[in-house]
């Protein structure tokens, strides 16, 4: 589990970058991946599902040989007027799948959250340091009004990146891009500077809102033309209504789109309307369909449930540089007093896996050995060793992500066990993520958190001095000059033995004394017809980041 954060270059708040976290989560998803310099190198060939087959809840794929034509259609919540296709400033999941149709990355995710693949970048090498990147670029690609595709569009896309106006992905990049110096070194060639060192650096090409757009597009030209070089091509947007994409057939992946058009219906304003759609045929595809539903369906058999393990996560979260939690051993009594596996059954409806506090789950370098039980005696020591004994502490909640309020209720119960009283304070879902709400100065709390590429991404959004998501404080004053020294030295090391000790420090540090609650993650679980072959679902996100490219309809 990770956050959808990204880290400015110096202390601001998320709104000064041209987003807020409300705003962000929001998407529910992001698209990242995590490795080292060796590990990237050692990707290749294509990304995304195979053409062949539809995975359902036991993993059986349903073979069939490809058929193309057709119309896939997807439902989607509607993002009303506010829905984009700029690429930059996409908010919604509706928006990030239109984004994935038109567009095309350097990098795309791996299914295991810890390689990428190459897309329009083959390779990336870095010097002795890991302060200097060269990408090297696919050749033969076009976009989709004829020109082809060069090293001067990724240069003009990584220096459109500086403005936070324009690309909520900025922070991800300011403070590490030495953008001045970006340049081109030939036609298929850029070289990156860094402003500080970044062994994992690839793994920032890969977050949703950072595709290569063509030189010299503008705000304007993206909000209106979305002239990409991804599968399929622009033919109508209605913002909150529908969108119509035509196949790309000179598409430079080999084999797909499949289907003629795609269709996105995001009229839907609510579950249980776009289930209904589902189950009548008007759609064929409903993706990020929440857990309870998806269980329900995927044993009905009407539809096929695809379910992959993930790592999203709505956590409590413990403000470490003052209140009740600047004491090291509430925190820890805190974390001993959740029933994990009865917060997974509940919340999840199973369909998760117990969480141990930990940033960056199934990203390379992640410490999966780290592991607490409920321990209710424990928990009672450590909080009359703090003087906290029989303590009462509100939590705010809303509904304003899936599970929030369902978590807070349960957690509330479970520590009663501990003679702690949580009151649980329901308030309103448009204000709960902004600072009229209280977010940001709430010594206890709740958020979401959604799947990020790397450790050094997790890190650098949530735990050093100017992160944008610093939510319990620790790049503050709770973590303290080494611990951030510590962070920054790990992000840094290129030799993976090396850095995997000095990751597993990190992650110890947080185990022990951080500030978040991470009980369990969420799995990626999205429904599809039974005539839709070729989709599937990856710890990456839903649909495997919206991979329609080897989509087929099976023709009874």
């Amino acid at each position: 589990m990770t956050d959808s954060g990204r880290l400015p270059a110096t202390p601001m708040h998320a709104d000064e970058a041209g987003f807020t976290r409300r705003r962000l989560l929001s998407s529910a998803a992001s698209s990242a991946a995590g490795l080292s310099a060796a590990s990237l190198l050692a990707a290749c060939g294509g990304g995304g599902s195979s053409p062949t087959s539809t995975t359902g809840t036991g993993g059986k794929p349903v073979a069939g040989k490809p058929v193309r034509g057709g119309t896939l259609m997807v439902g989607m919540i509607s993002g009303g007027s506010g829905e984009t296709v700029n690429p930059g400033l996409a908010l919604t999941n509706t928006d990030i799948l239109r984004t994935y149709q038109l567009y095309d990355f350097l990098f795309l995710i791996g299914d295991d959250l810890k390689t990428l693949v190459p897309s329009l970048a083959v390779s990336a090498e870095p010097n002795q340091t890991a302060t200097t990147w060269t990408l090297r670029l696919r050749s033969g690609v076009t976009w989709h009004d004829g020109k082809p595709f060069t090293a001067d569009d990724v240069v003009y896309t990584i220096k459109y990146w500086q403005n936070g106006a324009h690309n909520y992905g900025s922070p991800n990049v300011t403070g590490l891009v030495d953008f001045k110096n970006v340049r081109k070194r030939d036609n298929l060639t850029v070289e990156v500077p860094l402003l500080v060192p970044v062994a994992q650096f690839p793994s920032i090409l890969t977050n949703f809102p950072q595709p290569v757009i063509q030189n010299g597009s503008t705000a304007k030209s993206l909000a209106t033309k979305a002239i990409g070089t991804g599968p399929f091509k622009l033919v109508s947007f209605q913002p909150g209504s529908q969108s119509v994409m035509a196949a790309n057939k000179e598409y430079w992946r080999h084999g797909g789109p499949y289907v003629d058009k795609l269709v996105v219906d995001s009229s839907f304003s609510d579950e249980d309307a776009r289930l209904n759609a589902l189950l009548g045929g008007q759609i064929s595809v409903m993706p990020a369909v929440p857990p309870v539903i998806a269980k329900a369906q995927g044993a009905s058999g009407q539809v096929v449930l695809l379910d992959a393990k993930s790592t999203q996560v709505i956590p409590f979260i413990m403000r470490v540089d003052k209140g009740p939690f600047a004491d090291v051993r509430v925190r820890q009594a805190f974390r001993l007093m959740a029933d994990r596996p009865a917060l997974v059954e509940s919340v999840f409806a199973g369909l998760g896996t117990v969480g141990n506090d930990l940033s960056g789950g199934l990203t390379q370098y992640f410490d999966a050995s780290l592991q607490r039980e409920q321990d209710i005696e424990q928990a009672k020591s450590l909080l009359k060793a703090a003087g906290r004994g029989g303590m009462t502490i509100g939590l705010p909640t809303a509904p304003a992500s899936p599970g929030l309020v369902a978590a807070a209720t349960l957690f509330a119960q479970q520590a009663k066990a501990a003679g702690v009283t949580i009151n649980v304070q329901q308030g309103s879902a448009t204000t709960y993520y902004e600072p009229s709400g209280g977010y940001g100065s709430r010594p206890f709390g709740q958020t979401q958190y959604v799947p990020l590429p790397s450790l050094t991404l997790a890190y650098r959004a949530n735990f050093i001095p100017g992160a944008p998501f610093n939510d319990t404080h620790w790049g503050q004053q709770g973590g303290g000059a080494a611990a951030i020294r510590l962070i920054q030295q790990a992000i840094a090391t290129t030799d993976e033995s090396r850095a995997q000790e000095l990751w597993n420090e990190v992650q110890k540090q947080q185990f022990d004394q951080g500030g978040n609650i991470i009980w369990g993650w969420q799995d990626n679980t999205d429904l599809v017809g039974k005539n839709v072959r070729g989709v599937k679902t990856t710890a990456a996100n839903y649909l495997d980041n919206f991979n329609f490219l080897n989509a087929w309809l099976q023709v009874s």
